[in-house]
């Protein structure tokens, strides 16, 4: 039986998104000296699972160059497996008494992906350069900020948003950098193509810098706890990341460059979580 045809790859190419953002979760329970809901971890990486498959199955016209391998998936699986995640990714926030989080993500999900209309008039929110990665950012920054938020921490909720709202819009960027040959074929202005990939490249830097600032700043006034670890590794990585990271990796002879993209940003809170686990911070 052949597993890896193009609907297989459609219904675990968000696999592992949903896995790393669930343990972004597990992370911001860290940051806050919060003792980790499992079942909300859980349930966040079915919500992100559903959210980024529910995207990817509606389809669109850059896909056709930038995920050739979906090419001839069947999409009505991918929605119902997508259906099935969220559904179940909100019970489970509904079990643990958590309402407004995972109906946040699935309305500016389905918004993103469709658009919003009024007549003949239309706002696309793939369509402006960085719009889609601010919403990207906004939307999951901001679902875990809530989450937090409804243990009582404010204040560690407001920066933990700030936090991953900047780390996972510089994600989202990094992953456009390889989409730029479909995104000009679709007529996307994303920032890679607005910038070129120095610009940007300087762009995310200086957002990392700033994004890690907030971290030592909530530290020193006592709204995280001494997360050293967390800060060095966190740093070190995206930025080596920003740096080095070469959209001709993708198709690179090397296992370890084609990898590179998806280690250093969808490993990175793998290794944070092992460090939680292992490391006294």
């Amino acid at each position: 039986m052949r597993l890896k045809t193009p609907t297989f790859h459609l219904l675990n190419s968000s696999t592992l998104v949903g896995f790393s953002g669930g343990l972004r979760l597990y992370l911001a329970y860290v940051l806050a000296g919060i003792i980790p809901n499992i079942v909300l971890v859980v349930a966040a990486s079915f919500i992100i699972y559903g959210t980024y498959t529910l995207d990817r199955s509606l389809g669109h016209k850059e896909d056709q160059i930038n995920r050739r391998e979906l090419s001839g998936a069947n999409y009505s699986a991918g929605l119902a497996a997508s259906g099935f995640a969220i559904i179940v990714g909100t019970l489970l926030f509904f079990s643990e008494y958590v309402f407004v989080p995972p109906l946040f993500p699935f309305m500016v999900g389905f918004l993103y992906s469709r658009g919003i209309h009024f007549g003949g008039w239309e706002i696309k929110l793939k369509g402006g350069a960085g719009v889609k990665n601010m919403v990207i950012g906004i939307t999951w920054g901001g679902t875990i900020g809530l989450i937090i938020a409804a243990t009582g921490h404010i204040a560690a909720a407001a920066v933990i948003a700030l936090f991953f709202a900047f780390k996972l819009f510089i994600n989202s960027t990094i992953f456009d950098l390889k989409d730029v040959e479909g995104d000009l074929s679709a007529g996307i202005q994303t920032l890679p193509v607005c910038l070129g990939e120095q610009k940007l490249k300087y762009l995310l830097f200086l957002l990392c810098v700033i994004q890690h600032l907030m971290i030592v700043l909530a530290i020193v006034a006592g709204i995280f706890v001494h997360v050293t670890v967390f800060l060095i590794y966190s740093w070190g990585v995206s930025s080596f990341v920003i740096i080095y990271y070469n959209p001709k990796f993708e198709s690179d002879a090397s296992w370890l460059r084609r990898k590179f993209r998806i280690i250093g940003i969808n490993g990175e809170p793998v290794a944070l979580f092992g460090f939680s686990i292992l490391l006294p911070y």
